[in-house]
């Protein structure tokens, strides 16, 4: 493969780039994940994509190519579609609540699998987290498969999940920004689309297209704005989740408009210990689960076939 020809192509910025054809694209990611894309080459190539924006061929050529590199799992049987919950962002301001909803959907008989990376040194995980609660990270493929098939919430990491991917996340600590795998490793799947992806978006001009790749892949997806770039809604403000399935796409919440009634309790610091010993409390019943997490939680009720619809979903959710 030449790379200096692709990197003359996409790399002369956002306006006079060429788009790669998804074939080339394909190889390319596929080289990248492969580590056998020179150093120099790799980092120009990354930061390439960074400025210039990945195209929706791009990213469906990346997409194939990721996922022949994804290890397999198998969805517990006789149970509702597995939700997969990535967390590559982590807490900066507030509590990391990605573990209280995987948590949440395990207690209402829903399998449930986080993907995600271990540390941030910027940011409070929810590996972090998890910990602290005392879920240990699934150190194998085999191990993950033993704990969704005993109805545990796995926490498998991004090394063991796709060590590729790992590699390409990493580079963001030597080149000082994101690349293209941040956002095609919120995207993986080892189930082979027998599964409900929630994916987060940061920013309102993701969301468009975000739906255009579920609609293109025929993907079964929730999708909304997150929190601080995780997947848990808002426990302010509900934000408008929709979900997508073969193509389809139906809003199952609309958006919280206008000023917020009342502030939820929320942990006091966004420390992992701090936040850990919240979630305890909230599965317990001792501090009110705020009212966005409850309309998330009745979205995958719906969308994983454990729910008929919204008004039965959320007499279900009531019950926690």
């Amino acid at each position: 493969m030449n790379y200096n020809e692709i990197i003359k192509e996409v790399g002369r910025g956002k306006d006079g780039a060429t788009d790669l054809p998804e074939d080339t694209a394909f190889a390319l990611y596929g080289a990248m994940l492969d580590g056998q894309v020179p150093e120099l080459e790799l980092g120009a190539l990354l930061v390439a994509f960074r400025i210039k924006g990945e195209s929706e061929t791009e990213m469906l050529g990346f997409y194939r190519a990721m996922q022949t590199r994804v290890s397999r799992l198998q969805r517990p049987a006789g149970r509702p579609l597995p939700v997969l919950l990535p967390t590559y962002n982590g807490a900066r301001r507030q509590g990391n609540l990605t573990p209280l909803l995987a948590l949440l959907l395990q207690k209402l008989g829903v399998p449930v699998l986080v993907h995600g990376v271990r540390a941030d040194p910027r940011r409070v995980t929810s590996a972090e987290v998890f910990e602290a609660l005392g879920v240990p990270a699934a150190e194998s493929i085999d191990a993950a498969q033993q704990q969704l098939d005993a109805g545990q919430v796995v926490f498998l990491p991004i090394d063991v999940l796709s060590p590729g991917l790992d590699a390409l996340l990493q580079l963001r600590w030597r080149l000082g920004v994101r690349n293209s795998t941040h956002t095609l490793a919120k995207l993986a799947d080892p189930f082979d689309n027998q599964s409900l992806r929630v994916v987060s978006v940061s920013h309102p001009e993701y969301v468009g297209r975000m739906a255009a790749f579920f609609r293109d892949t025929q993907a079964r997806a929730l999708l909304l704005r997150g929190t601080e770039g995780e997947v848990y809604a808002n426990p302010k403000r509900c934000p408008r989740m929709a979900w997508f399935d073969a193509g389809r796409e139906r809003v199952l919440a609309e958006a919280e408009e206008g000023v917020i009634a009342s502030v939820p309790q929320l942990p006091e610091e966004m420390d992992a210990a701090v936040t850990a010993h919240w979630i305890q409390r909230a599965l317990a019943g001792e501090v009110p689960v705020p009212c966005p997490i409850l309309t998330q939680l009745a979205c995958c009720l719906v969308a994983t076939g454990a729910a008929p619809d919204m008004a039965a979903a959320l007499d279900v959710v009531a019950t926690i």
